[in-house]
């Protein structure tokens, strides 16, 4: 059976939000969604925070604000015949003159073109970024299958 992430996310309380279909033995897609309070592996943070790099390049921002974005989630979608991906970072920057962080989200941008057609390269995730989400959502099905800090820290595995 086939899984998709639809939407992963790191709450206000720090819990791990998560949405996603799989497909049904009937080929149907059915939705689940889930907040939990366990952590997830370090591996699944690491893979948030490898998404900052493209957060910049997305939203054209200056390299040296990197330090200041803390990735929260990503919102994927999949469209068309070829079910392209397609996704949305959400992402925080701290301000410096400000008690609360700027909220920012990236264009959507595709992994490939929706049709037969060329694609528009500006709309297109680069290679690096969905290299980037793919480890994301691999972490993100470990996540959904019960691989979490907590029963790492005890050695169950």
């Amino acid at each position: 059976m086939s899984m998709r992430i639809k939407k992963v996310k790191i709450t206000s309380d720090d819990k791990v939000a998560v949405s996603y279909d799989q497909q049904s033995k009937t080929g149907s897609w059915d939705e689940y969604s889930f907040t939990c309070s366990e952590k997830a592996r370090p591996e699944f943070y690491e893979a948030l925070n490898a998404l900052a790099p493209h957060v910049i390049e997305m939203c054209e921002l200056p390299e040296d604000y990197l330090s200041r974005i803390k990735v929260r989630g990503v919102s994927f979608s999949y469209r068309g015949e070829k079910q392209v991906m397609g996704a949305t970072i959400i992402a925080q920057m701290e301000l410096f003159y400000s008690n609360t962080d700027l909220n920012i989200n990236t264009p959507h941008k595709a992994s490939d073109s929706y049709n037969d057609q060329p694609a528009d390269e500006n709309q297109l995730l680069t290679d690096e970024c969905i290299d980037a989400l793919d480890v994301l959502c691999d972490e993100v099905k470990l996540y959904i299958q019960g691989e979490r800090a907590q029963l790492r820290l005890f050695g169950v595995a």
